[in-house]
C-alpha cells in the first residue's frame, strides 16, 4: 500500500511518502481500472525541509504575506481530523473552515529561491 491513499466519492488519490520529497502522485476515477499519474511540477523535489520557515522569514522581511498562514494550518488540521472522523464513523464529513489558497512558487524559479 502507498503511504497515503485518500478515498472519495469520485475516485482514489495516492501520494508518496512525504518524507521522501518525490515519487508518483496518482489517481483512479470511479469505474476506471488503471491509475493515472500526475506529472510533478519542476523544482523543490529535493529535501527542502524548512522551506516554509524560510518563506515566512523572507516574507516578513520583504513585506509580503507568507504562504504558511495560521488560517491554512487550521484548515489542514481540520482536514486531517476529518479523515479520522470520517473513517471511524463511516460517514462523509463536511468541512467547516476555508482559507485563501496561498500563492504557488513560480514554476521557473531557480532552486533555493523564494521569489523572482
Amino acid at each position: 500500500m502507498p503511504p497515503i491513499e485518500i478515498y472519495g466519492t469520485h475516485g482514489t488519490l495516492q501520494v508518496p511518502d512525504p518524507n521522501t520529497f518525490g515519487g508518483p502522485v496518482r489517481y483512479r476515477l470511479l469505474g476506471e481500472h488503471e491509475w493515472t499519474e500526475v506529472p510533478l511540477l519542476p523544482g523543490y523535489q529535493e529535501n527542502t525541509r524548512g522551506i516554509g520557515v524560510a518563506d515566512m522569514a523572507y516574507a516578513a522581511n520583504s513585506g509580503r504575506a507568507h504562504r504558511a498562514s495560521g488560517e491554512l494550518a487550521y484548515h489542514v488540521l481540520e482536514a486531517m481530523w476529518a479523515f479520522h472522523d470520517s473513517s471511524d464513523e463511516q460517514t462523509f464529513y463536511q468541512m467547516k473552515s476555508s482559507c485563501q489558497r496561498p500563492a504557488a512558487l513560480p514554476v521557473d524559479l531557480p532552486l533555493y529561491t523564494l521569489d523572482k
